[in-house]
């Protein structure tokens, strides 16, 4: 007996197309973007029936709504990430300098009033399956700075519909060209001063979305995803030289960061004007050398750029 053939996840793909209207899946724009990993998924529960009929049988379950959602991992490449940046704070504003091959394009992206949606597909092309999940949303986005690892970004979704097709949506989608920025060229400035102490920086990017919006008439999937309103939070991991840190967390003192990241002629910079540190004081683990840690959250009160957060991404692509 022939054995069936089996979908290769080497030979898979995510897609991704910005919606025109929401949960309306284009037919072009498609962009095939690197992942390390996809896990975007609708989940249908069977609920126990407990209806009572005489015996001790069970009467057949019956099926809830459909929830669709799930996280990637992808790379921090210079030109993909701005994909996700704007599926996760809108179109951002782009400014194109020079011409080629010495263009040089700035996007700037800052928390708004609205939120895109796109239809993602996970394509399987070598058995001919093409999942796409319309009206999605990102729900979080997360960065962790430092170390020798490959950098990488989380995205957590949360979307309405899933089709099962037998072609993708965009036969012509075009493959990003990879290029990847690396933890080795990052810098990080600390209430505005460049500082070469700080072990790691989590950045984390929260968009409140509202997913309770299972109408009538939907056949168990969600209608509608409203953004609500962002919180931003992370952890700074330092060097315990002195109470410069820590005694900012103590008071209440409001600082900022700034990490930046380059390759080439090209960068992306994340700038958090506003926050202040969660106080959290060191402790002796054993006998090699201390840190600190610091939570602390992002705002927006009074800095000239209005936003919580401001990630500027500089490379040859014109327009997101």
């Amino acid at each position: 007996m022939a054995t069936a053939k089996r979908a290769q996840g080497s030979q898979s793909h995510v897609a991704i197309a910005f919606e025109a209207d929401f949960g309306t899946t284009p037919t072009t724009g498609g962009v095939i973007t690197p992942i390390i990993s996809s896990s975007v998924k609708a989940s249908q529960n069977l609920n126990d029936s407990t209806v009572i009929r005489g015996d001790r049988n069970p009467a057949a379950p019956f099926r809830g709504n459909i929830d669709t959602s799930g996280s990637l991992t992808v790379p921090v490449g210079v030109i993909d990430i701005g994909y996700w940046l704007k599926a996760a704070f809108g179109q951002p504003t782009s400014n194109t300098t020079g011409q080629a091959p010495n263009k040089k394009s700035e996007h700037v992206f800052k928390i708004g009033n609205t939120m895109p949606s796109l239809t993602i597909e996970q394509g399987y092309p070598d058995v001919n399956v093409f999942q796409q999940f319309a009206g999605v949303r990102i729900s979080k986005l997360g960065f962790k700075f430092g170390g020798d690892a490959e950098l990488t970004a989380s995205v957590d979704v949360m979307g309405c519909k899933e089709t099962l097709a037998a072609t993708t949506f965009d036969a012509a989608a075009k493959a990003v060209n990879f290029l990847p920025f690396q933890n080795l060229n990052a810098t990080i400035k600390e209430g505005g001063v460049t500082v070469a102490n700080i072990l790691s920086c989590d950045i984390n990017f929260d968009f409140g979305l509202d997913g309770d919006s299972y109408a009538i008439g939907g056949k168990g999937f969600r209608t509608y995803i409203d953004p609500g309103i962002a919180t931003i939070s992370g952890t700074v991991k330092a060097f315990f030289q002195n109470k410069d840190l820590l005694n900012k967390a103590v008071n209440g003192t409001e600082s900022s960061l700034e990490l930046r990241l380059e390759q080439d002629d090209w960068s992306l910079t994340f700038k958090l004007p506003e926050l202040v540190y969660e106080r959290q004081s060191p402790g002796i683990d054993g006998p090699r050398g201390v840190n600190i840690e610091l939570p602390f959250k992002a705002y927006y009160r009074a800095d000239a750029g209005k936003s919580a957060a401001i990630i500027t991404l500089i490379n040859n692509q014109e327009q997101y």
